[in-house]
């Protein structure tokens, strides 16, 4: 960062201002048990949740009991009160758009002074959130009359890793000191089966194919960077089968013994992230809308609550029929990464809309992404959006009631010039709109990179193994579908590698499914260049195991 951007942050960090605390909008939360869940190393922690117990007429249960109805709250970390509109902090935040995450390094949005300082939601301190409560219905959909959001201050009780999450759910701590954990992960389940039946990702590709992820270290010892691989999926795969497990001891050929099964804290983190987008989406729908600016002969500020809604059409299986076929066929012959490759053709791409809509992937009827305001910037500007919208909701009431609006609050806290808010006037300027399509350039761009520097990390982690052996380097790789038939190009992909790649087959037409033992032989990490050959025996974890063929 530049120095002129530390400034920032370090003045950001002392600014008092807090417009939701003038007009007394920011509700206290530091009651609540807030647990943060997250990766070892993560520092920019940006999301919190609890659980509140509610009596039957909806008000908190102060008892101490567990009581059989509950209300999710998702706590966000309040970027705005710290990068507010036209501020400083705000423009370095915009220069970037998104924080960059590569194997080597990351590249914070905002420095660490705030990233991973007074934005955080850290253990132990007061931190500023904006907080949505929800309830849901016991089919696992959202119940709208119940969704509650508001600037919030809490108190973060327990900053938690994955791990640390899924090991209480083993020894029962999850259920019984922690309850509130063994909630959440009951009410993240009937989520994901709401989202299933409604035609989720999910469910049309119950086994996504997993994701090698690339860490790399500089060793000041060695002088040279320590390269690892983790292999992750999105859900529902991995070694979800042993021997002992499957049928008579026979081994299940398609267990996939490198990458681990998706856990119950992901499932956690991953299904509140979703309830929150979704519940934003159908909250928005629900605001009273107020396009003048007057009541009932009483000025007020216009306002209006537009967010950018994430949609995606259903596949169109229908004019597709041939392709649809062969999809089902891959699945109805269990093979799994094959369907799972070949279903992607039918996804449609995510557009993004002032109109609500479905959001097929995700199966949800509106969704609204906001729960990486430190990361990413347009979540940061949903987060502004929002709180101006209740900040005008507030000042309106004031002004209904007559009476006078704080003078500490500025045109850029409400969106709106207040400057003769007091006059009756025909016209209220807005000030300062937000436009949602501003921060996509830079997150668009910055794809591209992680993807160049994983690969890059990737292909290092080959050649070292390349150069530390005396023999060939082979993989087990298994025949996802043709590429391009006449050239015999297949996509493959590499167990342990979590890597999807292409390949020239040597012997002709491959089918679907087919499991392959490959060497490495060549690989440039500089050029992203590698490819395999058949090797020339079959090895690995579990070749005494599995049918692989060998050249």
């Amino acid at each position: 960062f530049l120095e002129s951007e530390e400034t920032a942050a370090e003045e950001a960090e002392g600014d008092g201002h807090d417009p939701d605390g003038i007009l007394g909008i920011r509700r206290d939360l530091r009651h609540h048990k807030v647990y943060t869940i997250d990766g070892a190393s993560t520092l920019d922690i940006d999301d919190g949740i609890s659980v509140e117990v509610l009596n039957e007429d909806g008000t908190e249960d102060t008892s101490g009991s567990r009581g059989p109805r509950h209300r999710y709250w998702i706590h966000i970390a309040d970027v705005d009160r710290w990068a507010p509109r036209g501020s400083k902090l705000l423009e370095v935040a915009e220069r970037r758009g998104t924080s960059l995450y590569l194997p080597a390094m990351t590249l914070c949005m905002f420095p660490p002074i705030m990233s991973s300082g007074a934005m955080s939601l850290a253990s132990w301190e007061d931190r500023c959130a904006l907080s949505l409560g929800v309830e849901l219905k016991p089919d696992g959909s959202i119940d709208p009359s119940s969704i509650i959001v508001t600037p919030s201050l809490v108190h973060v009780d327990y900053r938690l890793t994955y791990d640390q999450v899924d090991e209480m759910l083993d020894e029962g701590v999850g259920y019984t000191e922690e309850w509130q954990i063994g909630a959440m992960l009951a009410a993240a389940t009937r989520r994901r089966e709401h989202r299933v039946g409604k035609g989720s990702t999910e469910g049309m590709v119950p086994f996504p194919i997993p994701n090698g992820m690339v860490t790399a270290s500089y060793n000041e010892d060695s002088n040279e960077y320590d390269v690892s691989l983790k292999i992750e999926t999105s859900h529902n795969s991995g070694s979800n089968m042993t021997t002992a497990g499957s049928k008579e001891g026979a081994f299940d050929p398609h267990y996939d013994p490198y990458c681990s099964p998706i856990s119950s804290s992901q499932l956690i983190v991953t299904e509140m992230m979703i309830l929150a987008g979704e519940a934003i989406g159908k909250w928005q729908q629900l605001q009273p809308m107020q396009n003048d600016n007057d009541l009932d002969g009483c000025v007020q500020l216009p306002n209006e609550l537009e967010l950018p809604f994430r949609r995606q059409p259903a596949p169109d299986f229908k004019s597709r029929q041939s392709e649809a076929s062969q999809m089902d066929f891959l699945f109805s012959m269990n093979k799994r990464y094959p369907h799972a490759w070949y279903a992607r053709r039918f996804f449609n791409k995510v557009k993004v809309s002032e109109e609500p809509g479905p959001h097929f992937g995700m199966g949800l009827d509106c969704y609204v992404q906001w729960s990486s305001p430190i990361r990413r910037i347009t979540d940061l500007q949903v987060h502004s959006a929002m709180k101006r919208y209740l900040r005008r909701k507030c000042v309106n009431g004031m002004l209904q009631k007559g009476l006078p609006i704080p003078s500490e609050l500025s045109s850029m806290d409400l969106g709106y010039d207040i400057s003769k808010i007091q006059q009756t006037t025909n016209t209220m300027n807005a000030v300062d709109p937000i436009d949602y399509k501003s921060g996509l350039g830079m997150i668009f761009a910055a794809r591209p990179i992680q993807s160049s520097s994983s690969n890059y990390w990737k292909f290092e982690y080959i050649r070292k193994l390349v150069d530390k052996s005396d023999e060939e380097v082979m993989f087990e790789s298994i025949v996802l579908g043709c590429v391009n038939r006449d050239r015999f190009q297949y996509a493959i992909y590499v167990y342990e590698l979590g890597l999807e790649h292409r390949y020239l087959s040597e012997s002709g037409k491959l089918e679907e499914g087919r499991k392959l033992w490959l060497k490495v032989s060549s690989v440039n990490p500089r050029m992203e260049l590698l490819t395999f050959s058949l090797a020339s025996r079959s090895g690995g974890m579990h070749a005494q195991q599995l049918s692989a063929p060998a050249a």
